[in-house]
């Protein structure tokens, strides 16, 4: 009996051994460090202490020697398994190295790589349970001249030509000869000189430490720096030019300073390959792919883009949900999902869209399925490409449904809708439902595009199609997602938020929405034009749209969670539903549909708050057996007075028509001539806003006073006058 106890001791011990060594993981990342993540934190900045490195670090995998490496031990999927211990070790070294880590025993370390040739390094997690190697490679900078001379491999590849033909005309390529030609933030405030420092040449040119001997610019400039008197360029530059507000005025074009580089200085001089690729004198030489990186991740550019205070595009990224994007190791791999739940995806299919031919299975295998995130690369080009801002890809000419993006309609936005668009054709997906009740039954989470351009919900026949509130909107999504935001509180300078929610710390971002809407601070000060919801107050849209959603759930079946039915496991709930309410099945699963259809959007309605409006009044007005207009049409027209009034700097004109129109919105002065011109353009019958802000033809903010504005439609004409009080 002692025998057989002792037995089964050992077994589970073994047992617990095995199963303890086999639920460990550990993935080992080399971590991207900003300026922004390097210094005290968002919004604050600390420069490095006087005399020391600019350790920021691109994430790569090949770094310039001397650089710091920051290293991190990812135990993700460990389970309950704590982790307690973690040891790093140089698996090999270059000959000759001395480089050590800052504490072998952290999650998170570094080490500086102190002469060139590939580290081999490795984690152990809870006495070498688990472990894992990888290879970093530290070279030196050889800038780039012309392709021949600093490519010589890549000088025959036609796509490789291309990309560089594309870069030297970016920004990215040109900046640094720019700032050094006085070609930068030249105007009449700057007394048409360009602005230009020194501070700025660390982002504006490639691998920039001044401290460290990698070949890079910021060492060449800075060489003699410390002598007496100073020699380096680094400290000369700016002589004799006139400073004004911690910055150096160049005179436009003016090529003096810029002719003084050295053949070394010009070859890194901007922001070449190698600031996103990492140094790359052994790649040049030895031929060997795995001696330079390629990756899409967004630490490689925010190495300048995320540098407070005046640089914050990364910051905002980061706390948007396309910088993790958690679904994405997953879905990537299924066909339905792919491309946009995974950014190296995205761009293969740009890509492919691109050279003008439809994505293939060679796409698919350059595709990285565990590239968690939308990064920068995945939106923009960074090689060049012929639409502004580098973006990748902005047209859509087609959704799911067979609907045809109006031209010009979305702008920039339409990148957006690539990927923000439903998944299935609305009339396939809900008559396949009235026969057999499937899952999902939704379409598939995010139809913003969808809903925006008014299309692809039921529509009961009423032919709502094309129906939309901000289809003048010039670039669509990227208006009111992308609205310039203030870097840092009490600073002057402004970004797009590449943040892309319209809501922070629970407070609305509208900046976008103000020139329309005049001063609102929250969506709920948008007034809905009628009772949507028919509760007998006139609400905010949003509101309004959230009751319509409410009476309508509540005439729906739900499911376990209390949300209307979407499983095929519940199918009998409907069927049951169905004959107890005495509604017909067909009108249910529609209505079903536009639900879902409207909560997956997440706007209520904002969107497109007349397509979301028409959709539910049909749908509820069908399920209750009360009929109810989708969008209530004006018996006459009417002139409303403008709201408020008096006003600054904004205000809201209501017009109503009774029936499709030519309609022109002219606001004149006190003495008849004409101000600004609102509308101008065929409009459809129902009640319409616009919004004044105060300007002029030319986009001037007019002076205070007592303005008119003035309608005619099809034979109707009326004015009212209103009130600028500054």
């Amino acid at each position: 009996m002692r025998r057989l106890l002792s037995v089964c001791v050992l077994l589970l011990m073994v047992c617990l051994a095995f199963t303890d060594a086999y639920s460990q993981a550990v993935d080992l990342k080399v971590v991207a460090m900003s300026p922004g993540l390097r210094s005290s934190g968002y919004p604050s900045f600390s420069s490095p202490a006087a005399g020391t490195p600019n350790y920021v670090s691109t994430g790569l995998r090949t770094v310039g020697k001397g650089m710091k490496v920051y290293l991190k031990a990812d135990t993700v999927g460990s389970g309950a398994t704590k982790v307690t211990t973690y040891a790093w070790t140089f698996v090999s070294k270059p000959p000759g190295s001395t480089a050590a880590f800052s504490d072998a025993a952290k999650d998170s370390v570094t080490f500086i790589p102190d002469v060139t040739g590939q580290y081999i390094v490795q984690v152990a997690v809870n006495g070498a349970a688990k472990t894992h190697v990888d290879t970093i490679t530290a070279s030196t900078y050889r800038g780039i001249t012309t392709l021949v001379q600093s490519c010589p491999c890549h000088a025959g590849s036609a796509t490789f030509l291309n990309s560089y033909s594309n870069w030297k005309t970016t920004k990215h390529a040109t900046i640094f000869a720019r700032g050094m030609t006085g070609q930068l933030e030249n105007s009449e405030g700057t007394h048409y000189k360009g602005v230009y420092t020194k501070s700025c040449f660390k982002c504006h040119t490639t691998g920039w430490e001044s401290l460290t001997n990698n070949g890079n610019f910021g060492y060449l400039a800075n060489t003699g720096a410390t002598a007496t008197p100073p020699t380096s360029f680094d400290s000369t530059w700016y002589k004799g030019l006139p400073l004004e507000g911690g910055d150096y005025l160049i005179p436009f074009q003016d090529s003096t300073l810029y002719k003084k580089l050295s053949p070394q200085m010009l070859a890194v001089g901007s922001i070449g390959c190698e600031s996103c690729h990492g140094p790359a004198d052994d790649h040049a030489t030895t031929a060997d792919k795995k001696k330079i990186s390629v990756t899409a991740d967004a630490g490689v550019c925010n190495q300048c883009h995320e540098s407070p205070k005046g640089h914050s595009l990364g910051y905002f990224w980061r706390g948007s949900t396309h910088s993790t994007m958690k679904t994405s190791a997953a879905e990537a791999s299924r066909n339905s999902c792919w491309p946009c739940h995974n950014g190296t995806a995205f761009i293969s299919f740009t890509n492919a869209w691109a050279a003008g031919r439809k994505t293939t299975s060679a796409d698919s295998a350059k595709v990285d399925p565990t590239f968690q995130s939308i990064s920068c690369s995945v939106c923009h080009d960074t090689h060049g490409s012929s639409n502004e801002h580098l973006l990748r890809y902005t047209k859509i000419d087609t959704l799911i449904n067979g609907y045809k993006v109006p031209a010009g309609v979305g702008g920039f936005g339409q990148m957006c809708m690539n990927c923000h668009r439903a998944r299935n054709n609305s009339v396939t997906q809900v008559k396949g439902q009235m026969g057999k009740f499937g899952d999902r039954f939704y379409p598939h989470y995010s139809p913003q595009a969808d809903m925006y351009l008014g299309t692809n919900a039921w529509e009961f026949g009423l032919k709502l199609e094309g129906l939309n509130t901000h289809g003048g909107l010039k670039n669509g999504c990227v208006t009111c997602h992308m609205s310039e935001r203030m870097v840092v509180p009490n600073y002057t300078k402004v970004q797009s938020d590449h943040g892309m929610s319209m809501a922070e710390n629970g407070v609305d971002k509208v900046e976008g929405c103000v020139e329309c809407h005049g001063a609102i601070k929250s969506f709920k000060d948008i007034k809905a034009s009628f009772d949507y919801d028919g509760d007998g107050q006139v609400k905010s849209a949003v509101e309004e749209v959230a009751g319509l959603m409410a009476k309508l759930k509540a005439k729906l079946p739900v499911d376990a969670t209390g949300e209307p039915v979407t499983m095929a496991a519940d199918s009998m709930l409907v069927r049951n539903f169905a004959t107890t309410n005495k509604v017909s099945y067909s009108t249910l699963i529609a209505s079903l549909f536009n639900y879902n259809y409207v909560s997956h959007d997440m706007s209520l309605g904002i969107h497109n708050t007349k397509y979301t409006v028409a959709i539910l009044r049909a749908s509820l007005g069908l399920v209750t057996g009360v009929e109810m207009d989708p969008l209530p049409i004006p018996k006459t027209f009417e002139l409303s007075q403008n709201y408020p009034n008096p006003f600054n700097p904004t205000t809201e004109i209501r017009f109503d028509i009774p029936k499709s129109s030519s309609v022109k919105v002219v606001v004149y002065d006190i003495m008849g001539r004409v101000v600004r011109t609102l509308v101008d353009q065929k409009m459809e019958a129902g009640s319409h806003r616009i919004s004044w802000n105060g300007r002029d033809l030319a986009g001037n903010t007019v002076s205070s006073g007592v303005y008119f504005y003035h309608i005619s439609a099809d034979g109707f004409a009326a004015t009212k006058k209103m009130t600028l009080m500054k």
